[in-house]
């Protein structure tokens, strides 16, 4: 029986030196840990003078600073971190077996673990080593490698390694960057109060941050503290005296090298997609600097304004128009500080409002329009499949005749609608914002967001719609914009290629900087007026959810968002008083620092006299002169056409087509000074199909009635008493009593016609349908 006990023993020894010596030192050091105290060069990100931003890791995961040695720790710190995760530390081999008893115990008591038994040594191979499940194995593994360097490495090396690589949130990683995070100062001007509490925030650093959790951060302090006087590690008097200090954290975030953190979150997901790291950026930390300092004066006025009901927040993006170059990027009204901060607001798409208006009257110049150009603001009505589209401007108010000047300037919503319908209809718009602008995020199939584009009804990022105006502003180079650069000083556009006609980019310019043009509806004194030329555009989305302000000068484009993160109206505030006041502070200090100056006119380009009403040329010496007249740019080659006398009744006043007639009797009445309706004109058949408008694809979608099979038809028609429809490929449904037609779609190309039978006037659409 003894000799059996005796065999026993020497088997558990045996098994003891093997699992507690002879395994573990056959181990290899976690990556993460070989040689004593190492640490990886890691990045740097440095703005474009070479000034720092962040400092990561080598595995870009959390920002670090210089190791520290032991000498340098405060002996506090020391003692306030062992009490909080080690009190046994100097004691143990790597494996503390009172604790794993405890927490044994705890755990057969309330039938869950509550409460851990990983020693220093163990947490220091959990976070120098890859991810792993945490599952009973990993924990066998972290016990093995946590004696392996007990074996090789002294308590004081172990400890300190520790403190250089423990996260203490806000990706503040070692015990400096975190002295110097929260309290500004270096770690050997520590107290007491403020070591204890640092090591209250490795536990759970989201749980704990002391900006959105100060209370439950403080709590875990006091509770180190009385762990030390426990121990013996501090005295009564050192005790009450930390407890009663007040904390000083810096406000506003970790000081340091924390800079633009979007951005360089930006450039980490674009360097995790392409596996290229380029340390210098294109930023300006010192204007940077500026743009965050104008988002939280703006907001914190518009805040007040609005009853401090929710946390306004603003992005803002900053390019240099010379090299694509972002020079400040702005996501948030602050990272650490505001709510939803870490949201990035410069890539978060957003319904853009007016703000791309623009572009359509850009693809309208290019097809031959001119600022001069008249479009109808009077209601009309467009079908779609889902029913009619009847666009209105945001008062609800129709103004008759307008210019394109008029209409861009004043963001009217019908001209930029009958401008889109004019140029095809959305695609063309949707391939120059896809295609060309390189905007994404934006659906393949133009037709979900029919005419409504121009308005808004696609969601963009600020970032990309920026980059898309810094095309406008170089005068149709449209460019890649860019984070980082090669070279810290390389100049120039990489990937530039003319897209645009130089023409039309310099007259949309020369709209979008026009103060009067714009007065009727922003007044001389707005947040766009400057003392310098600055073309700018607002936009507004549904319900004030979204305001943008957005423009540029021969050498910045700046781009702002203001709203909520959380989708919430802003209570009637448009673009121009939201996002306005910071996009003019941030052009103001632009120009500043480097005053822009303005385009020259392209020698294509004479200033003519126009007709505001009918967008005609006034000739000198034509016998008839118009009383009211405006000065607009034109091509040389392209002039409007010459005013004649029949368009205007004995009284001065112009003679409206057909299309004017419902408005002239109704909203139109107050300007009956201006207009007449043409009788002459009325009189005259006019037939023209709107549905479907030329171009038009439609798809065979099973999901709806009748599987999508019934198109609308519809003609536009004056003097016209029947309009017939027709069609050789498809069969046309038509009600008697109300009139109404349809198509019955199959797949393929047709053509459709509309027939005034009294005089044969004709009118035909092609439309495409496809099968989902």
């Amino acid at each position: 029986m003894r000799r059996r006990l005796t065999r026993i023993l020497c088997w558990i020894g045996a098994a003891w030196l093997l699992g507690y010596y002879a395994f573990p030192a056959a181990l290899p050091l976690p990556g993460g840990l070989v040689g004593e105290a190492s640490f990886a060069p890691g990045v740097t990100y440095t703005d474009r003078e070479g000034r720092p931003l962040r400092r990561l890791l080598a595995d870009g995961e959390l920002r670090i600073d210089a190791p520290v040695t032991m000498d340098e720790v405060p002996r506090h710190l020391i003692d306030a971190t062992l009490a909080a995760e080690d009190s046994r530390f100097r004691f143990h081999g790597g494996i503390d077996f009172l604790g794993l008893a405890r927490a044994i115990r705890d755990a057969v008591l309330h039938r869950e673990f509550v409460s851990g038994a990983s020693t220093v040594t163990q947490q220091l191979v959990k976070i120098s080593s890859p991810p792993r499940p945490r599952d009973l194995r990993a924990k066998v593994v972290e016990m093995a490698f946590a004696r392996k360097l007990e074996m090789i490495w002294d308590k004081d090396a172990i400890l300190v390694a520790y403190l250089n690589r423990l996260p203490y949130g806000n990706q503040l990683t070692g015990c400096r960057a975190a002295a110097r995070g929260y309290f500004d100062k270096p770690i050997g001007d520590l107290s007491m109060a403020e070591s204890a509490f640092l090591a209250a925030l490795p536990n759970k650093p989201t749980r704990f941050n002391p900006y959105r959790n100060f209370d439950g951060a403080r709590q875990r302090q006091l509770w180190i503290l009385d762990r030390m006087r426990e121990e013996s590690w501090i005295t009564d008097a050192e005790h009450a005296a930390a407890v009663g200090e007040p904390l000083r954290l810096v406000a506003g975030g970790p000081a340091g090298e924390f800079e633009a953190p979007h951005f360089i979150e930006l450039i980490r997901s674009r360097e995790a997609e392409t596996g290229r790291v380029a340390e210098s950026t294109t930023l300006d930390l010192s204007l940077q600097r500026f743009v965050e300092g104008a988002i939280d004066q703006q907001l914190t006025a518009l805040d007040a304004q609005i009853g401090h009901r929710l946390s306004t927040q603003a992005s803002v993006v900053v390019i240099e128009n010379a090299t694509g170059g972002v020079v400040a990027l702005a996501g948030s009204r602050g990272f650490h500080d505001s709510a939803g901060g870490q949201n990035n607001g410069a890539w978060t798409p957003r319904s853009p409002g007016s703000a791309l208006k623009p572009f359509t009257y850009l693809l309208a110049l290019e097809r031959g329009l001119g600022p001069g150009s008249v479009f109808a603001d009077v209601p009309v009505e467009y079908p779609t499949p889902t029913g009619a589209y009847r666009p209105v401007n945001y008062d609800r108010r129709f103004r008759g005749p307008v210019t394109m000047r008029h209409a861009l300037a004043n963001s009217l919503n019908v001209p930029a609608i009958r401008a889109l319908d004019g140029i095809g209809g959305p695609a063309r718009l949707h391939e120059a914002l896809t295609r060309q602008l390189g905007f994404t995020g934006l659906d393949p199939n133009y037709a979900t967001y029919g005419l409504g584009l121009t308005l808004g009804t696609a969601e963009v990022r600020l970032l990309e719609l920026t980059n898309a105006y810094a095309c406008l502003a170089r005068l149709g180079i449209a460019a890649p914009y860019r984070l980082t650069r090669e070279k810290p000083m390389e100049p120039g556009l990489i990937g530039g290629e003319t897209l645009f006609d130089r023409n039309a980019c310099w007259l949309v310019a020369d709209m979008l900087s026009d103060n009067l043009a714009r007065a009727a509806e922003f007044g001389l004194h707005s947040p766009l007026r400057f003392p310098f030329r600055v073309a700018a555009k607002t936009g507004t989305s549904t319900d004030y959810r979204d305001n943008w302000t957005l423009g540029f000068t021969p050498a910045h484009t700046v781009g702002v968002w203001v709203g909520h993160f959380g989708n919430q109206p802003l209570q009637n505030v448009s673009g121009v008083s939201g996002a306005g006041p910071i996009f003019h502070a941030v052009m103001t200090e632009l120009n500043r620092r480097q005053p822009a100056g303005w385009y020259e006119r392209p020698e294509s380009l004479v200033e003519v006299e126009i007709d505001p009403r009918t967008g005609r040329r006034v000739v000198e010496g034509s016998g008839f002169r118009p009383r009211h007249t405006v000065r607009e740019w034109c091509l040389r080659d392209r002039l409007p056409s010459p005013t004649r006398a029949e368009d205007y009744d004995e009284a001065g006043r112009v003679r409206l087509e057909p299309i004017y007639a419902a408005w002239l009797t109704g909203e139109g009445k107050s300007f009956a000074d201006r207009y007449v309706a043409d009788a002459a004109a009325a009189a005259e058949p006019r037939l023209r199909i709107v549905s479907p408008l030329p171009g038009t694809v439609a798809y065979l979608d099973p999901d709806l009635p009748g599987g999508g099979r019934r198109f609308p038809l519809k003609a536009e028609s004056y003097g016209i008493a029947e309009v017939r429809w027709s069609s050789e490929t498809l069969k046309i449904e038509s009600e008697s009593a109300t009139g109404r037609s349809w198509l019955i779609l199959v797949p393929g190309s047709h053509e459709i016609v509309a027939t005034d039978p009294r005089t044969g006037l004709r009118s035909a659409a092609t439309i495409a349908v496809e099968a989902l």
